[in-house]
């Protein structure tokens, strides 16, 4: 079982002189427990690929399936949940506890409301206290965590999503986080972002993209020794990370990679032989 991309590419407008490559030759998967990361700068073809996963687009060259069958057919309905970028452009129900169970529902849950108030409490939401309100209403952190709910409702066995933590506070960025890792005990998970350091520390691989091509795909613990060719496709490595390389690269004995600040000191101290 697995989503799956193969020499997938695609093309908008690709029968006119406007043509317009955003994927080229993406070798990609993703299996139920897996946590991926797929960074990239503006323009390097992140959400396109997460709308060939999903079945929105249909690749103009290559292919895409999930668990051995291409995703726009109706027997991969329900397989795979979409969270776009822009929030509020998936709401339509009169009620944020609608409009959540609104997938269950369709997908033919015995308890579509149940499913519903257990994803609005995962991404910290109460289920009383915003349930009954209309999601045109939310604030832009409200939206994008209800947003998410109704993806976690489907209980798809993929899950991707588009900048996930854009616009949260500290606090609603620590519940979608810990929603999302959760997630990834029963699907497999794929989290695009141009700013991957709020998952790179659950992750286990990252996959940087640029220009429509993957640059890198490799296990985080990775990147300190992979970091030029991860930063070559315009990504910054998160400041923690940059000090091991750099305490790395002046002798400093490390026995890995830490992407937790509290931890990376301890990690550094120790290499310096400094008490715990």
């Amino acid at each position: 079982m697995a989503l799956v991309a193969q020499g997938a590419g695609y093309a908008y407008a690709a029968d006119t002189r406007f043509r317009v490559d955003a994927l080229r030759e993406v070798d990609f998967e993703v299996v139920p427990g897996e946590l991926v990361v797929v960074a990239g700068t503006t323009g390097s073809g992140k959400s396109t690929l997460l709308r060939l996963l999903a079945g929105l687009l249909e690749p103009t060259e290559g292919l895409v399936s999930v668990d051995g069958i291409a995703p726009t057919l109706r027997a991969a309905r329900g397989s795979v949940a979409l969270v776009f970028q822009n929030p509020e452009t998936q709401f339509f129900a009169e009620t944020v506890l609608a409009d959540v169970a609104f997938g269950p529902r369709n997908l033919g849950s015995a308890d579509p409301h149940a499913a519903a108030r257990e994803a609005l409490t995962a991404v910290g939401l109460d289920p009383d206290v915003f349930g009954p309100r209309s999601p045109f209403t939310l604030s832009g952190g409200e939206a994008r965590r209800v947003a998410i709910a109704g993806a976690l409702a489907m209980k798809a066995g993929y899950l991707l999503l588009d900048e996930p933590t854009a616009g949260l506070d500290a606090r609603g960025c620590r519940d979608v986080v810990d929603a999302v890792v959760a997630e990834r005990d029963r699907a497999g998970v794929v989290v695009v972002t141009h700013d991957p350091e709020d998952f790179l520390c659950h992750a286990d691989r990252v996959v940087a993209l640029s220009a429509g091509s993957v640059v890198i795909s490799v296990p985080p613990s990775e990147l300190t020794h992979r970091h030029a060719q991860y930063e070559s496709s315009g990504l910054r490595l998160p400041e923690v990370v940059r000090a091991q390389i750099l305490a790395r690269q002046r002798g400093a004995a490390l026995t890995g990679v830490e992407f937790d600040p509290r931890a990376a000191g301890v990690l550094l101290a120790e290499s310096l032989g400094a008490p715990r």
